[in-house]
């Protein structure tokens, strides 16, 4: 029977499926290059889009990894750290001074982060987790400010195109390797099985990579991180429902301490809208 999880056991599997479900968007090209009239960007911005977009895919690799030891909504949650680091990071290297209201946001944060980790019910990889999904965060990071300069300098559809080619390659790269290529094959049943699922995920991921970084394109990076940061609630609203109606592709995990777990995004959303 297949099984979800039975792919997060190895995470670059996921990536590699992103990656090759993210080719989509090269269909369209040819009969959109001849109305856009772009211009060669500078290899400046080139190396730095693919570098959003390779940063984006190893996010992911590590969001993966957590979810073969975590339930989905918690790890969701850790994705609110982002917000609180955006605007630190931003002290450091555009020397922007935070406001008390800021570091208060930032505990909240930080804090509805650890006690969603406590929530976790697999005690013996809930910090891997946790730290899995720190570093994750910090790549979102710094992808966010990476693709702000690239859509100051290019026009947003051009941007789009070479972060995802950028997130395309970096998806692909396990592919050189052997040894990857040959647990692919034999998992090839059941991407095979899942095979619907997984196309319609990876369309909607898609979409929401282009909305997030056209959002990035017309505002500030934390604003849209703020936006992000309402993930977590329909991350458990629909793992109850799929745990309900589909069990064999739901957590049964998503069921237990739900008022808390809601208390924690209300909490996290607080504290996301004092950092923005």
């Amino acid at each position: 029977m297949y099984c979800v999880d039975d792919i997060f056991e190895e995470p670059w599997i996921g990536v590699v499926t992103s990656a090759l479900a993210s080719l989509v968007i090269f269909l369209p090209l040819p009969y959109l290059a001849p109305v856009l009239h772009w211009s060669i960007p500078s290899t400046q911005i080139i190396l730095l889009s693919l570098s959003a977009g390779a940063l984006i895919q190893f996010s992911q690799f590590f969001y993966f990894q957590a979810l073969s030891n975590s339930e989905a909504g918690i790890v969701a949650a850790y994705w609110n750290i982002v917000p609180a680091l955006i605007p630190i990071v931003s002290f450091f290297i555009f020397k922007e001074v935070l406001t008390v209201t800021e570091y208060v946001g930032i505990f909240l944060l930080v804090g509805s982060a650890i006690f969603f980790c406590l929530l976790d019910s697999n005690l013996e990889s809930r910090w891997n987790s946790f730290v899995l999904m720190f570093v994750a965060s910090c790549m979102q990071v710094t992808m966010f400010l990476i693709a702000d300069y690239v859509f100051e300098n290019i026009p947003y559809l051009q941007g789009f195109y070479l972060i995802t080619s950028g997130l395309i390659l970096a998806g692909l790269s396990p592919l050189l390797l052997s040894k990857c290529r040959k647990i692919l094959t034999n998992e090839i049943k059941i991407l095979t099985d899942g095979t619907k699922i997984f196309i319609a995920i990876e369309l909607v991921n898609l979409a929401a990579l282009a909305c997030s970084q056209r959002a990035v394109s017309l505002g500030i990076p934390s604003l849209v991180a703020a936006v992000e940061s309402t993930i977590p609630a329909y991350t458990f609203v629909l793992s109850i429902i799929l745990v309900t109606l589909a069990p064999k592709y739901g957590d049964p995990e998503s069921k237990k301490h739900i008022t808390s777990k809601f208390t924690l995004v209300g909490v996290m959303t607080c504290g996301v809208f004092l950092v923005s």
